[in-house]
């Protein structure tokens, strides 16, 4: 890799050490070459040397300013080869630099360790050869068996067949490794890749994109501004990013972390642990536990198979098929939709509407500034919210529902239903328990209600039907204002009927044993041969008592 003259004045370089060393000098005849650029000189040398390894050495590289390949094979033997590149103004510059770049192999009990060392005369060189360049690339054949560390810069550095720990730092270049062992991988500004790894990996990168396939062993990866790519990891996943999208596929158990940056992961066979900020999370086919923490992004999950815990703000939840034992989930700015949860759930939002289908075990929903809707939920609902409607349907138990300007629909509850509102209406059909109301400036609408019936109402009319009950009768008491009341009740069924208002008539189609006057403001009396209370309480209203169809 060529590098210009600001790039080494940028950065010093240290003198190398050369005492104690076997040193391989380069004494090959320079080839010419075509000049890159108009009045410049190109030459190359080569070098090549082999020494043989002991069983448990290892490799060591120490190099700058170029490329470096090495790949695993059979046998004990270290294979160096090295080619040397210099530009210069003239044949004679370029030449007279070559001459001077030592390639040291040095040999101890330890193994084998190659170093670069470049002439202390280079800046002073560069200075005075403003355009010109060098690069010094090697191939390096070795024992698959044996370790291996590589420290490198302003270069890449490519690595294939090494199954012993392996131990690489690299910058300014791209880092590219297959069918390692153990591996610790480290690089910045430049991407990293490997496929393959017999034992546990660690990367780091800055300023590069990861990409990480097929890790037998446990995997751990850092990395600042790029993405990272990773799957089919057999043991535990650690990732740590940062603005960079996150794509994890295929783990034994993962956690990440990262910020300004997307988390997609899948097919993880234990527990899951995201945190993030200002990005999307998306998962999906959970084994074990998925824990959420994500900021101004949306949260998607679906098929866990254990608990879900999800904190939140700014951003959307949508969550479906759940089989773990609960659900929480506490967001802020953003919707919530969940759909087939099969464990308890909590769910609660601000400024945001909640819905959910199909959740088999308890729920509670809250929201604020948001509606509710909820349907299929066979053993009973608690929803509370603010300035938004509420729409329930098809609860197997016991139903509570609580706003404020705005409406509630109930339909089919197979339970009791208990409903707290102000300035907003309430609608209620098919409910087989109890039905309690409370609000204020709004309607009440109840119909086919199977227990007793009480409202308690201010400036808003009410309308209730009762169902004929197995055995016997309901207590039913409405109250109101500025409002008519009107109540439909089966024949042949008894009560102790009080009735007042003012402002209003009183009238009923079903014959009254009266204690006072039809058509008045008061009556007393029995329908039938009494039984449960009709308590019917009015001011400025007229009060209706009706047959029930």
């Amino acid at each position: 890799m060529n590098r210009t003259q600001s790039i080494f004045w940028r950065r010093l370089l240290r003198p190398a050490a050369v005492a104690g060393l076997l040193s391989a000098l380069l004494v090959l005849a320079g080839k010419p070459a075509l000049a890159a650029n108009p009045g410049q000189e190109q030459i190359s040398k080569d070098f090549q040397k082999t020494v043989t390894l002991g069983a448990g050495q290892s490799v060591s590289v120490e190099h700058k300013f170029g490329e470096i390949k090495l790949h695993g094979e059979a046998g004990r033997e270290v294979k160096i080869s090295a080619t040397i590149r210099v530009q210069a103004s003239s044949r004679e510059e370029a030449e007279s630099f070559a001459q001077k770049i030592q390639i040291e192999v040095q040999q101890s009990s330890e193994g084998v360790r190659i170093k670069t060392i470049y002439p202390e005369e280079e800046k002073r060189w560069f200075h005075l050869s403003k355009s010109s360049s060098w690069s010094v690339s090697y191939d390096i054949g070795m024992p698959s068996d044996a370790p291996l560390t590589v420290r490198n810069s302003f270069g890449g550095v490519d690595a294939t067949g090494i199954h012993a720990a392996t131990d690489i730092e690299n910058s300014h270049g791209s880092l590219i490794v297959r069918d390692l062992g153990a591996a610790r991988l480290n690089n910045s500004f430049g991407s990293i890749e490997l496929n393959g790894a017999g034992g546990n990996v660690s990367v780091s990168d800055n300023n590069g994109s990861v990409q990480v396939s097929d890790v037998k062993g446990t995997l751990e990866v850092r990395n600042r501004f790029g993405s990272i790519t990773t799957r089919n990891i057999q043991g535990a996943a650690t990732i740590t990013g940062g603005n960079g999208a996150v794509t994890l596929t295929d783990a034994a158990s993962a956690n990440i972390t990262t910020s300004f940056g997307s988390v997609d992961a899948r097919n993880i066979r234990g527990d899951l642990s995201i945190r993030d900020n200002n990005g999307n999370v998306e998962i999906s086919s959970i084994g074990g536990a998925a824990d959420i923490t994500n900021s101004f992004g949306n949260v998607t999950f679906s098929d866990v198979r254990g608990r879900v815990n999800c904190t939140t703000n700014n951003g959307r939840v949508k969550g479906s098929s759940v089989t773990g034992a609960s659900v929480t989930i506490f967001d802020s700015f953003g919707n919530i939709e969940l759909d087939t949860i099969s464990g308890a759930l909590i769910a609660e939002t601000s400024n945001g509407k909640v819905s959910m289908r199909d959740a088999r075990g308890s729920v509670e929903l809250k929201s604020s500034f948001g509606a509710i809707e909820a349907s299929n939920i066979p053993k009973g609902i608690r929803a509370i919210t603010g300035n938004g409607g509420v729409t329930l349907t098809d609860i197997g138990g016991d139903t509570y529902a609580k706003t404020s300007f705005g409406s509630v629909l109930a339909e089919r509850i197979n339970g009791n239903l208990t409903v707290e509102n102000t300035n907003g209406s309430v609608t209620a059909r098919n409910v087989k328990g109890d039905a309690i109301v409370h609000t204020s400036f709004a309607g009440v609408t109840l119909q086919l209600i199977g227990g007793r019936i009480t409202v308690d109402n201010q400036n808003g009319a009410i309308s209730a039907t009762a169902m004929r009950a197995a055995s016997g009768c309901r207590d039913i008491s409405l109250k109101t204002s500025f409002s008519a009341i009107r109540v439909r009740i089966p024949e042949g069924v008894g009560y102790n009927l009080t009735a007042r208002t003012s402002f209003g008539r009183i009238s009923s189609e079903l014959p009254v044993t009266s204690t006072g006057s039809i058509g008045g403001e008061s009556l007393s009396g029995t329908i039938g041969a009494g039984g449960c209370q009709l308590q019917l309480t009015d001011s400025n209203g007229s009060i209706e008592i009706a047959k029930a169809q």
